[in-house]
């Protein structure tokens, strides 16, 4: 069941000048890390990137819009890949779900278990070719690099916070996001006020474990003093659309020729939801059959 406080915000800050992106990923953070059993380091890796492509997602569209970033790193975390679309739907996994380090404060930072790498967003807008930029991790933190991949690629100014909380024994507490990005018409005051407010405000999953809301942290701490309105409420979900036909869709471009070397029964998994889709010897004859 989708929980009714996990939805996509959108919003409009003193008339227009700055737009609005929030959102509560708890459960979905919790539902990606029971489904990967996921470490402590690669949930806070994974809940920190679903919910910023949550974030972005609410500037899609196109009805067959998606958005995904992808992190590679040459540290042991290695980074992930999520994916969101229009209509809420988020899916996404770690490279490396079961990475314990040796020094137990290191299971906690991101930016120093990833290292030197890259963060790429690609945008489908299901019309024409994905539009894909790439920056290089500037702290591996994922707010900071999403706010400079906005400034670097869109001259798109942006403050951004993510914030994923993990009781001991991995459960998620608490996971979020606030991100506001300046309008080219923007007050360069009003601007400053923001910025400074959201120096200012703790962390935004530290706040909803004391049981705030995201509305309720807007308004006392990140827009605190200035006019603000929701325009657009979505509500979001993890949800995965593999199915058998589109592996069999995915085993005919393997071709007849390597086809014909599974003999035996096959059973891929999905790399995102973990769902197992077998295919016996008779299945695959019917795909090499096809391709005749």
């Amino acid at each position: 069941m989708n929980n009714p406080n996990e939805a996509l915000l959108r919003g409009s800050i003193e008339d227009n000048q700055f737009r609005l992106f929030a959102c509560e990923t708890t459960a979905i953070v919790q539902q990606i890390r029971d489904i990967h059993d996921l470490y402590p380091l690669p949930s806070i890796l994974m809940g920190r990137l679903i919910t910023a492509v949550a974030l972005m997602s609410g500037e899609l569209k196109a009805p067959q819009g998606e958005i995904s970033i992808r992190i590679d790193a040459k540290g042991p975390l290695k980074g992930g890949i999520v994916i969101a679309n229009k209509e809420g739907m988020l899916k996404g996994y770690a490279f490396v779900p079961q990475l314990w380090l040796p020094e137990n404060q290191d299971n906690f930072q991101v930016g120093k278990a990833l290292g030197k790498g890259t963060f790429t967003v690609i945008r489908q807008s299901g019309l024409k070719a994905p539009y894909q930029g790439k920056i290089e991790l500037q702290d591996g933190e994922i707010g900071s690099d999403l706010a400079y991949y906005y400034h670097q690629s869109e001259q798109l100014p942006s403050a951004v916070n993510l914030g994923v909380l993990i009781d001991q024994e991995a459960r998620i507490r608490a996971a979020g996001g606030i991100m506001i990005q300046a309008l080219p018409q923007a007050d360069k005051e009003l601007a400053l006020q923001i910025e400074e407010n959201m120096k200012n405000t703790p962390n935004v999953s530290d706040l909803m474990d004391m049981g705030m809301t995201i509305k309720e942290i807007l308004e006392k701490f990140v827009l605190k003093g200035l006019s603000w309105q929701i325009s657009k409420s979505t509500p979001i979900r993890f949800q995965c659309d593999c199915s058998k036909e589109r592996f069999a869709r995915g085993l005919l471009l393997l071709g007849k020729a390597e086809l014909q070397d599974l003999r035996e029964d096959i059973s891929p998994v999905c790399h995102y939801c973990s769902a197992v889709y077998t295919f016996t010897k008779d299945e695959i004859e019917d795909l090499i059959k096809s391709l005749d």
